[in-house]
């Protein structure tokens, strides 16, 4: 057997491949050599190999964030920040500082991302007067955390062009009683006035996505799958990848996802002649991102009955379902998995539907998946089973939304809402993302989440729907080996053995070996991708 580049040694090692731990991996060329007991895999050191003494650590292989948006979130760092906003005030306090401490350029808008007015004592939408409280004169975005409802200042709105007869397909300008709008934008109508704002150049993509690589290698992820192809920005982000794979800087595996809200825009992608599974091994084109509804907060995600706060709402359609089927049926027959952004019941069915139909048809094994996959019940579980569909579910959602729950959707409803048991029983695949930067990507704290069902207070008692919690193996699968799966590379990573990537995160506890109100006190000591130390705790 041929010399290692590196050994680990003297640890924990949870190869996530068979239970119980081994204590030493070897690696070469970034592949794992031998996995083993030390004086097995010491053997196989030589002058130049790096030896790292683990001092009976845990190792698991490296975590895997199977949705999230990588961009976004190197862009937080620059763009005003107002999570945990307490007030409308707050905001405008927050947005009113950015202004006085960061010089915009001409055309450039001030965006804010990451309230939850959930948590405003009157529990109101930012408006247009709040936007404006921040300025008149410079365009104003405040993004809601969920990224499904906003509001906007009038100086945005003449930037955009939005006046009281716009109308957005699959959107909503909300209006008061004189029929003027308000600055309150939903879905569609949200992402038409983004895509207005002056779309970042290719250097400052290029940062955004450097910075967002050193947090997550920071946190123990090697892998991420992340939504960040838009129609209109294919070209930078693609420039920006290829460049950053070209010179050896990734540090995190990319598989990508494209947003594709209409066909032409699916066809526009398609011509490059790139589908699901091509690219090399740090990027690769991954499946169509779908958003079929928007948000519980926001009252948008798509439900079979009305919401139990809001008569008459059941949420917004993005799609008729004529026409789902048929970006459905195009994706589907060019090989193109589909991940669904769906929340609600109704978008769940509806989504589930588009893809039966179009397996009837042609029928391909394409994992496609639900994105959230909050609300809906074991009969449809059973049709996502049927039709292959995985969940890609979002723990630490658990924390933030279940005081809202009940509320929303009542006490019957709730006992199909984020439902993780029942989709494994159901035969479901499960795999587990954060959606940052919606919520923190920490793999850690979504594993804790997964395994309590309880926010950073241990609230609620014994955990939100306890029956519903997974086990610890289940939660440590999410982010390593199920996250493989969906991505089509459960031979080429997820599990510690030999042949696959040396993708290791070390721990300074063991997530096996504690209790579980102990899990978020754990802390990422070393993560290594391809065989190479990416991040080292100080």
């Amino acid at each position: 057997m041929p010399t290692a580049d590196m050994i680990l040694y003297n640890g924990r090692i949870h190869t996530m491949s068979a239970r119980g731990t081994l204590s030493a991996v070897a690696v070469k060329d970034g592949s794992i050599l031998a996995v083993g007991a030390d004086s097995d895999i010491l053997r196989l050191s030589g002058e130049g190999t790096e030896r790292i003494n683990l001092g009976e650590k845990s190792v698991l292989p490296g975590f895997n964030d199977s949705h999230c948006h990588l961009r976004l979130t190197g862009e937080g760092f620059t763009k005003l920040d107002l999570r945990g906003a307490a007030s409308r005030g707050e905001i405008v306090e927050r947005g009113r500082e950015y202004l006085r401490t960061h010089r915009l350029g001409e055309g450039e808008w001030l965006v804010g991302f990451g309230f939850d007015h959930n948590v405003f004592p009157d529990g109101r939408l930012p408006d247009r007067e709040t936007a404006e409280a921040i300025s008149e004169t410079v365009p104003v975005l405040l993004d809601r955390v969920c990224g499904h409802v906003g509001a906007v200042n009038r100086a945005a709105l003449r930037a955009a062009g939005f006046d009281e007869k716009t109308v957005i397909p699959g959107g909503v300008l909300d209006r008061g009683p004189d029929g003027g709008l308000t600055g309150i934008l939903r879905e569609a109508a949200l992402d038409g006035i983004k895509a207005k704002i002056k779309k970042p150049k290719l250097a400052v993509v290029t940062e955004q996505l450097r910075a967002a690589m050193a947090l997550y290698s920071s946190l123990g992820i090697t892998s991420a799958q992340s939504d960040d192809l838009e129609g209109s920005d294919f070209d930078t982000i693609l420039a920006a990848y290829h460049a950053l794979e070209k010179s050896g800087e990734m540090s995190v595996r990319v598989f990508e996802e494209v947003q594709a809200a209409r066909l032409p825009v699916l066809e526009r992608f398609l011509s490059y002649g790139l589908r699901t599974g091509d690219g090399g091994e740090w990027f690769k084109i991954g499946n169509i991102k779908i958003l079929s509804d928007g948000s519980l907060g926001a009252r948008t995600a798509l439900m079979r009955e009305e919401y139990s706060d809001d008569a008459g709402n059941r949420g917004l359609a993005v799609y008729a379902q004529d026409a789902l089927d048929a970006l459905v049926a195009a994706a589907h027959g060019a090989g193109m998995q589909c991940a669904f952004h769906a929340i609600g019941d109704g978008a769940i069915e509806s989504c589930v539907t588009a893809v039966e139909r179009a397996q009837a048809k042609d029928p391909r094994a394409l994992r496609n998946r639900i994105v959230h996959c909050q609300f809906a019940d074991e009969a449809l579980f059973r049709r996502m089973a049927a039709a292959g569909i995985a969940a890609d579910i979002q723990p630490p959602f658990t924390a933030s939304d279940y005081p809202l729950v009940r509320s929303r959707v009542g006490e019957k409803r709730e006992k199909g809402a984020y439902a993780w048991k029942s989709l494994l029983g159901s035969g479901v695949h499960i795999s587990g993302g954060s959606d940052s930067p919606v919520e923190t990507p920490d793999p850690i704290w979504g594993i804790y989440c997964a395994v309590t069902r309880q926010n950073a207070d241990g609230k609620p008692e014994n955990g939100w729907r306890p029956e519903q919690r997974l086990s610890v193996e289940e939660a440590v699968r999410l982010y390593t080996s199920a996250g493989a799966y969906v991505s089509f590379e459960e031979n080429e990573k997820g599990t510690i053995e030999p042949g696959k990537r040396a993708d290791f995160v070390v721990l300074s506890r063991d997530l096996f070996d504690i209790e579980p109100a102990e899990i978020p006190e754990t802390r990422v000591l070393r993560t290594i991708a391809g065989g190479k130390t990416r991040y080292t705790a100080k």
